[in-house]
């Protein structure tokens, strides 16, 4: 007797329910991939910005640690009629034995909000050899602007280096936003205004700056700092 094969298959409604399952199943998969892209391109944004942050801040303090005759201040400071923090102006101009220390840091407000000249603010000192500059005395500034292009934001604000008279160089690359940079500087000065009395303190620069990635909506900021102690180059 031959047996009639069976036609059976799935129900509509066991159909529906392996649907409802693999959506779930593959909303919680996707979900989770993205959220490992999202904080895969967070690490690494945060990591660009430390690892340009700490080359930044290598090549100022190695010269600044065994430079002499800091001179800190903001845009509005002129030192012999010359604002340091302005290409075309001659950084050599600056007596070798000028020194203006920064205890306050950048200009800013009872709230702590940067005002006034405090856009360009930064650090000028006379280099301990002649191996960099190509002749003794001659000073070394860096500086953060927080508004390069004058368009009143900080989305582009970068970091600075100018030797003697020759055009400033940005420090920091174009996908890293520098929104505040601030040099505290101590001991540069003389305790007395009398020239015979010497300075017993030693000059301490301490360098504090805030980063974040440029270009991005509502982005982390970086914070680093560090203390730079003023050594004579030991050659």
């Amino acid at each position: 007797m031959r047996t009639k094969p069976s036609t059976a298959g799935f129900t509509l409604i066991e159909m529906i329910v392996s649907l409802a399952l693999f959506s779930v199943v593959i909303t919680i998969s996707v979900g989770a991939l993205l959220i490992l892209i999202a904080s895969n391109r967070q690490l690494q944004d945060e990591q660009a910005v430390l690892t340009n942050l700490s080359f930044a801040l290598d090549s100022m303090t190695r010269e600044i640690r065994t430079g002499s005759a800091y001179v800190c201040g903001s845009e509005s400071n002129r030192n012999g009629g010359t604002n340091i923090f302005r290409d075309g102006q001659n950084l050599d101009s600056i007596s070798v034995n000028t020194e203006v220390d920064c205890v306050n840091g950048r200009n800013r407000n009872p709230s702590g909000v940067i005002s006034g000249n405090g856009r360009i603010h930064g650090l000028a000192f006379v280099e301990s050899g002649d191996s960099i500059t190509g002749s003794a005395n001659q000073r070394i500034v860096y500086f953060h602007d927080i508004d390069p292009d004058g368009d009143n934001s900080t989305e582009d604000g970068a970091l600075y280096r100018r030797v003697g008279d020759g055009a400033a160089q940005k420090i920091t690359s174009d996908n890293v936003a520098i929104v505040d940079a601030d040099f505290f500087v101590t001991g540069a000065e003389p305790l007395s205004a009398a020239p015979s009395v010497s300075q017993v303190t030693q000059p301490t620069v301490t360098i504090y700056i805030e980063a974040q990635v440029a270009d991005t909506v509502n982005p982390k900021t970086y914070p680093i700092q560090t203390t730079v102690v003023q050594r004579g180059l030991d050659l």
